[in-house]
């Protein structure tokens, strides 16, 4: 029913034999992040960790942070124990009250001397001679930024990248820098790990991946590609060919038509802003409520849900906000194109989901979260079942105590 969605382009084979940059990336998604704590937990149980670098945005950031802490359900803990009550977040409540998303509250519970604290020292030694970065966005430029987890404004940058617009009050100062949620311009850092010398990356989603069909086969390529070049040899992972779904990919081509509209639409409501700005934004927001329902989970919410929260909030709709969402429909479009057609010395894996997740990006029922954390723990198994051996042996680092075969999960608590 599930599997493992995967796609990697075969390596230059005139290029000599080394060990590799391997890359791990991982999506946000907010309560949607239980998924990659599934994935990151068998991984964790099972000592596989042949990465050099990790990135990570929003809840992915957090995720990243259970891992290279090893902290094993720290995510699944998180998610399930603490973005669910109400302190947290309170539909009604931010509604009637502007009670705003209590991020702060949660990541208390992260920092040292808390008894769910992350293990930051744990992590420093496990990074000694790898890299892991949280993505945020710098809100007066909408570029992305990258912050190291073993600098001591750690903490502050899992705040800023969490930070939603609209849900959390205001943008996260650091070094005299602004900074929202990362998903505004980097929801998929996958062109920031290549652009930092990375030869294969792992990339887990938190949505499924309906890019492109010629993904069916690329992992058997793959797979081949090793065999020769290190003589490894591994059977084809099967996939199910859910690729062709004519509707999802209508959605992915709509995007960049819409892309053009929207930063037109921007320009002119900028100059015309002053003299009528109720009457254009009102315009604008007509034009676009049925295609933002294409952002999907990507930007935490869809859409159309943000549009519904700013109008029963009261707030109108900014050209700021205007431009955020530009900025995450043109961003997140590059970030699919580079997996769908990575440089030539690159390969992308990825593992996601074949069809939505159960669980929502907040609000989620109990029974979903649990259903989406134990298919992240089947896929996470499902991938190193296929590829843990192989790219242990890629890899430029050591990772000798990784089991190759699976072993009896432990308990949660």
């Amino acid at each position: 029913m599930f599997a493992a969605d995967t796609q990697a382009i075969g390596l230059n084979k005139s290029q000599p034999s080394r060990p590799q940059r391997i890359s791990l990336v991982l999506q946000g998604g907010g309560q949607r992040g239980i998924f990659t704590a599934g994935v990151i937990d068998a991984f964790l149980t099972r000592h596989f960790d042949p990465f050099e670098h990790y990135y990570g945005t929003s809840a992915g950031a957090l995720n990243m942070s259970a891992y290279v802490c090893q902290q094993y359900q720290y995510g699944y803990r998180f998610i399930t124990q603490l973005t669910t009550q109400e302190r947290f977040f309170h539909l009604m409540k931010y509604v009637r009250r502007q009670h705003h998303m209590d991020l702060d509250w949660a990541l208390e519970t992260a920092l040292p001397g808390k008894e769910t604290a992350l293990d930051m020292e744990t992590a420093r030694r496990h990074l000694q001679n790898r890299y892991a970065y949280a993505c945020a966005t710098d809100v007066d430029i909408l570029k992305p930024a990258f912050f190291s987890l073993t600098e001591d404004n750690w903490p502050d940058a899992l705040k800023a990248t969490c930070a939603i617009p609209l849900l959390y009050p205001h943008p996260v100062n650091i070094n005299e820098h602004r900074y929202v949620d990362g998903g505004v311009t980097a929801a998929i850092p996958a062109k920031e790990a290549f652009a930092r010398g990375a030869d294969i990356i792992v990339v887990i989603r938190t949505e499924p991946d309906v890019e492109q069909e010629k993904r069916v086969d690329d992992s058997g390529r793959f797979l081949e590609t090793l065999r020769a070049r290190f003589e490894t040899h591994k059977p084809q992972f099967k996939i199910a060919d859910y690729l062709t779904n004519f509707e999802e990919k209508y959605r992915l081509a709509r995007f960049e038509t819409f892309q053009k509209e929207l930063s037109k639409q921007l320009g002119e409501l900028s100059e015309r802003y002053k003299s009528s700005r109720e009457q254009w934004v009102s315009r604008v927001k007509d034009s676009m409520r049925e295609k933002a329902m294409q952002n999907g989970g990507r930007w935490l919410f869809g859409g159309d849900t943000i549009y519904r929260l700013q109008s029963l909030s009261g707030k109108p709709l900014s050209t700021d906000m205007l431009k955020m969402f530009t900025t995450h429909y043109q961003s997140y479009q590059s970030e699919l194109q580079f997996l769908a057609n990575p440089p030539a010395r690159a390969q992308v894996l990825q593992i996601a989901p074949n069809e939505p997740l159960q669980s929502s990006a907040l609000l989620s029922k109990s029974e979903a979260l649990e259903a989406d954390y134990q298919l992240g723990l089947t896929l996470g198994n499902q991938f190193l079942d296929q590829y843990g051996d192989a790219l242990v042996a890629l890899s430029s680092v050591d990772n000798s105590e990784f089991e190759s075969t699976s072993a009896p999960m432990p308990h949660q608590g």
